[in-house]
């Protein structure tokens, strides 16, 4: 497996397996997912109104409805090393600025506002490594004069083929608008509404089914049973899963995605053409970046009920663009799935790690302290000793040019072939990691455990129980007071 990534949600409930309130829950979710699919192990840290878990093979932590981040930064710490995203919100970076093991610090803007993260821009570029963004229109809102613009970058949504399946025009029902999105005045509703009740006239077979949370629209619920009784056809269906919503455009013959705030991207947009579905929306913030108008669906930049009732109507009018739309989004709307997101997110983590460790590698001090740990093993813990074994085998942490360069310098130490030992142990060449820990018993100091607790563990994993047993005694000789010695104890037992 890779490196840990960490991903924190912002401060929202989260159902792993359940509803979520937007399109920045859903992409979080969704990038999540993707991360795993990469090989990365993946630790979700959210609101979770129903525990913690594993779901989707991703790890979930729980810091709670009172955005307790402090018992997350407790276990963060026994990571040996990871790369922390986080979901519009910065504050959890702040807890963990001093973390030597965080390899890089990520912040994924879904808001329109530099601000949103809740710190001043000046501020909270100081405690990053990277923010991105999902549009480029996002972008350019979020420029600010006192921060660094190569920090800020743009790394668009995506969509997920498993849930969102192409469909082609065949079977669609040309007759049923689809909404999907919060029902609040901010997101257009009531102009849909207007617009839905003229466009009847014409259409008296027109449907419009209407998906999303209602409780951002109170004065919906006085509503709602008026609106039901005067407009036929007209259903709310409320917050519902996304594979349901991925069956619906299937079967919808378009999307209205009718906003008249600033969107970031416009993710319904997004999953709409990849199942199939045209789309009409505003042309407001990022929406014209990922709604490709004419090929696919049309863009309109008059926000007005007017401007959107001729829109939907010559697009009904014309069934013949309507199936080209269609048809056409079998491989342009496909292009962009969230497993390419997660390669790019991870390049540039990546790139930030390394250069994070370059940066290190010219400092006066010039060694990983995971290697003095090593070195020192006599001032320092066995967990902290083992903990070092695990940050060096991460050639994320500490790459191999790296290792190289102190390697060459004293060749007759003996934690030179140790190191030597646990990279290629890391790396599956157990041969190899088991030639370089004999030589390192050779070269070792009379008290220094660390070679012979490695052949232990090796020849215990391959199933060779005697062997082990020798060198967990070899172990506990050198160190009477190891602080694993019962299960080293275990282990001699169990091999007679």
């Amino acid at each position: 497996m890779k490196s840990t990534v960490v991903i924190f949600f912002n401060d929202w409930p989260v159902y792993p397996q359940g509803v979520n309130a937007g399109g920045g829950e859903s992409a979080t979710m969704a990038l999540a997912r993707a991360m795993r699919k990469q090989g990365y192990r993946v630790i979700a840290c959210a609101n979770l109104p129903e525990g913690e878990g594993t779901f989707h093979d991703i790890e979930f932590w729980d810091f709670g409805s009172g955005y307790d981040l402090s018992k997350i930064e407790i276990r963060l710490r026994e990571l040996p090393s990871y790369h922390c995203l986080c979901a519009t919100l910065v504050h959890p970076l702040l807890l963990i600025k001093n973390h030597k093991q965080c390899l890089s610090r990520i912040v994924i803007n879904h808001a329109p506002s530099i601000r949103a993260s809740g710190l001043e821009p000046v501020t909270m570029m100081n405690i990053i490594d990277r923010m991105v963004c999902v549009s480029h229109a996002q972008r350019a809102l979020l420029m600010h004069p006192s921060i660094d613009s190569s920090k800020i970058i743009v790394v668009k949504n995506g969509f997920d083929p498993d849930i969102f399946q192409y469909a082609g025009p065949e079977n669609r029902d040309w007759n049923q608008l689809v909404y999907i999105g919060r029902v609040e005045p901010s997101k257009g509703i009531h102009i849909l509404l207007q617009a839905y009740a003229w466009l009847q006239r014409e259409f008296p077979d027109l449907k419009l089914s209407v998906f999303g949370d209602e409780q951002y629209w109170p004065d919906l619920l006085k509503q709602k049973q008026t609106l039901l009784k005067n407009l036929p056809g007209l259903t709310f269906h409320g917050k519902r899963p996304q594979r349901e919503l991925a069956t619906h455009l299937q079967r919808a013959g378009l999307l209205v995605f009718p906003s008249i705030s600033f969107e970031s991207a416009g993710l319904a947009v997004v999953d709409a053409q990849a199942s199939g579905c045209p789309a009409i929306a505003f042309g407001i913030g990022g929406v014209p970046e990922y709604l490709v108008d004419g090929v696919l669906g049309k863009v309109i930049y008059d926000r007005s009920a007017d401007a959107l009732l001729n829109g939907i109507q010559n697009l009904l009018r014309d069934r013949t663009t309507l199936q080209n739309m269609s048809q056409r989004a079998e491989v342009a709307g496909r292009a962009r799935p969230w497993t390419v997101v997660a390669k790019e997110i991870a390049e540039l983590f990546e790139e930030v790690a390394s250069k994070r460790v370059s940066h290190s590698k010219g400092q006066s001090e010039d060694m990983p302290f995971a290697i003095k740990r090593i070195q020192k093993f006599s001032q320092n813990s066995v967990v902290d000793v083992l903990e070092a074994h695990e940050m060096i085998s991460s050639r994320e942490l500490v790459p191999d040019s790296l290792v190289e360069s102190f390697l060459t310098r004293e060749p007759q130490e003996a934690w030179v072939p140790l190191i030597q030992g646990i990279r290629e142990e890391k790396s599956g060449a157990l041969k190899e990691a088991t030639d370089y820990y004999t030589r390192a018993a050779r070269l070792c100091e009379s008290t220094d455990w660390q070679p012979f607790f490695r052949l232990a563990v090796l020849h215990a994993e391959q199933g060779q129980a005697p062997v082990a047993a020798q060198y967990a005694k070899q172990v506990l000789t050198k160190q009477p007071d190891f602080q694993f010695r019962p299960e080293l104890e275990k282990l001699i037992e169990l091999a007679g």
